[in-house]
């Protein structure tokens, strides 16, 4: 049962009254003992010492939409705190962690990849298995495939939590220089550049212009 607080006599707030040279001040402040509300439990009890509520460790089924963002909340209406004085419960806030895969980077609803060619890959073309989050996909890399393109799998990234749809997934290329040869393989890229002339080599865009192109 919950009576007049006896400290502040009901009014929920205590008066506190300081002089000085320049004279009286009067600071009003909420009442501690009643917290407030100007009632307090007339015998409390010794578990929850008379607040009608205690804290209890408990588990919740959270639904985690697709395309969730890392440090994004979820809201779980009524599952927080108690309300004092029987007041409706609050809201949980559930903080959403995403762990990294060491094959993908994330770059908003887009999904970055990379693939390794080996020169004789790259200058002939072929054909590779790339992961995606779907699954193996099969890329075809064109004859002359340059380090630094991307292609572009459309619709194969995230699911937006924004809007339907997917975002890209995009597929940077690598090409992979042997750092050592042996005396046949050495001879035999002489021999390839000894019958290369300058039509052999395309010339590619530049650096920026490969930038902007991987990012449209």
């Amino acid at each position: 049962e919950r009576v007049t607080c006896q400290t502040c006599a009901g009014q929920g707030q205590l008066q506190q009254v300081s002089r000085s040279v320049f004279g009286e001040f009067v600071r009003t402040q909420s009442c501690a003992a009643c917290a407030g509300t100007g009632r307090v439990v007339e015998s409390p009890c010794t578990r929850c010492d008379g607040a009608g509520r205690t804290l209890e460790p408990t588990e919740l089924a959270v639904e985690i939409p697709a395309g969730i963002h890392d440090g994004q909340r979820i809201r779980i209406s009524g599952a927080g705190h108690s309300g004092t004085s029987g007041g409706l419960p609050g809201d949980a806030y559930v903080e959403v962690h995403v762990a990294r895969d060491r094959r993908f980077e994330r770059d908003g609803d887009d999904v970055l990849a990379s693939v390794d060619l080996t020169i004789v890959q790259a200058a002939k073309g072929a054909q590779l298995t790339v992961p995606t989050l779907d699954g193996d996909a099969e890329l075809d890399f064109e004859p002359g495939t340059q380090p630094g393109e991307v292609r572009v799998l459309r619709g194969k990234g995230m699911p937006s939590v924004q809007h339907s749809g997917r975002g890209d997934h995009r597929v940077l290329v690598n090409v992979a220089v042997p750092r050592r040869l042996t005396d046949e393989q050495r001879e035999l890229l002489d021999r390839f550049e000894a019958l290369s002339g300058d039509d052999t080599y395309r010339r590619d865009e530049g650096f920026f212009e490969k930038l902007r192109n991987a990012i449209r």
